[in-house]
């Protein structure tokens, strides 16, 4: 049926809606208005007319929207768009935001993006103004000094430095694979710091899949290091949206994340990225548009595909590796050596007249008769007499042998 909808009842019916549920007031000419002229652009059929421009609450044009019937893509705004974004800079302080939407599809694009990205919904008047504040006054990643009170270890600032090229490079995603006692949660901190004080995010979540690496982040992580930064932990039932910084399990995220703009967080690190839970989260990883990082200790060898797909990886190589066998030979970890011990049962065996009343009869209850036991170790096979296995409260199943002699 929407198919069949032309473009005004496109707007009606899909794209009002859409704008009314990410707190745009339609009614409110000073933040909404539609088909507003743009100077110089009279050609056919576009007739240089904005569908819809989304104002800041100074007047200025923060974003437009340009809207096509369902039946056509959006992206066939592109060029249209582009030039209104171009023109309505040339009178204003700042470029405008930009949608292009037909009620199924919304596209985002902003000057110094070379390609507009899809989403999941409009972005709301708050989180423009946030991004736009970022725009203006964000510095390059890889210009802010890592915080060594936080990390001091070589490979520490490797990854991180890792990461700030990978978003420089303009990609969004990002996967840190790293082996268990090496600092993932210290190298969280640092990065999300030199974040920060780039003034290339201010609303951050860190997630994870179990309550004790929620609390572990909120407290020995953001209360340790980011003290400063007012934080809180996300449940359904209490969404408290004036933090900075947040935690949550992906467990809650997935019942409560429609509670939040699309545009709402600017980073996002998800802990123990490998987990299966992806499989069921993967709505909710393509709801929000911020920028990701997936931090495992999972070797990479054993993490499968569509880890290294989510976090833009394609060819299977993580944005930095630091595995165990490397740690140890650095010597930031110790190496293991298995340890074997033998319970008293294995090494003293066990004998009819050593049973307490209860073995005694739970042992009758299954045919054997106690004193004709004499079980010294488990065998893997019985080389003669009958084979059977003892099942006794409280000790391992043995093999032993009932021997016609005993």
């Amino acid at each position: 049926m929407s198919l069949e909808l032309n473009e005004s009842q496109t707007r009606a019916l899909l794209i009002n809606p859409q704008l009314v549920a990410a707190n745009w007031k339609l009614d409110d000419r000073s933040l909404v208005r539609f088909e507003i002229p743009v100077d110089g652009y009279d050609a056919e059929p576009w007739n240089g007319v904005t569908d819809y421009c989304l104002y800041d609450y100074a007047g200025n044009v923060l974003a437009v929207n340009e809207a096509k019937r369902c039946c056509r893509s959006p992206r066939n705004a592109d060029e249209q768009l582009r030039h209104y974004v171009t023109e309505i800079a040339k009178r204003q302080s700042y470029a405008p935001f930009g949608f292009m939407s037909n009620g199924r599809e919304i596209w985002f694009w902003e000057v110094g993006q070379a390609n507009p990205r899809q989403i999941a919904g409009f972005f709301s008047p708050e989180d423009l103004q946030r991004l736009l504040f970022l725009r203006q006054h964000q510095h390059p990643l890889e210009s802010v000094s890592i915080n060594t009170a936080i990390v001091d270890r070589p490979y520490q600032h490797e990854s991180i430095r890792r990461v700030c090229e990978t978003f420089a490079a303009k990609r969004r995603r990002a996967l840190l694979v790293m082996a268990t006692g090496t600092g993932k949660t210290r190298v969280t901190m640092a990065l999300i710091d030199v974040f920060l004080r780039a003034h290339q995010a201010q609303t951050i979540l860190f997630l994870a899949d179990r309550d004790a690496l929620v609390d572990q982040a909120l407290t020995d992580g953001f209360k340790a290091h980011l003290p400063n930064e007012p934080r809180d932990r996300i449940y359904t039932w209490n969404v408290d949206k004036t933090k900075r910084l947040f935690v949550a399990t992906e467990q809650t995220l997935s019942l409560c994340y429609e509670k939040f703009s699309p545009g709402f967080f600017d980073l996002i690190v998800f802990d123990e990225a490998h987990r299966s839970i992806f499989k069921r989260f993967a709505e909710v990883i393509e709801y929000f548009d911020a920028r990701m990082i997936g931090l495992t200790a999972t070797p990479a060898n054993f993490i499968d595909r569509d880890t290294f797909r989510v976090f833009g990886c394609d060819t299977k190589i993580p944005t930095f590796l630091y595995e165990y066998p490397l740690a140890v030979k650095e010597k930031f970890l110790v190496d293991f050596s298995l340890y074997q011990a033998q319970t008293g049962f294995q090494r003293k065996g066990v004998k009819g007249a050593d049973l307490t009343e209860e073995d005694r009869n739970t042992l009758i209850e299954q045919g054997i008769d106690p004193d004709a036991l004499d079980c010294k170790r488990r065998l893997k096979s019985a080389a003669g007499g009958a084979r059977k296995v003892l099942h006794l409260p409280g000790k391992e199943d043995c093999f032993f042998r009932v021997s016609s002699s005993c």
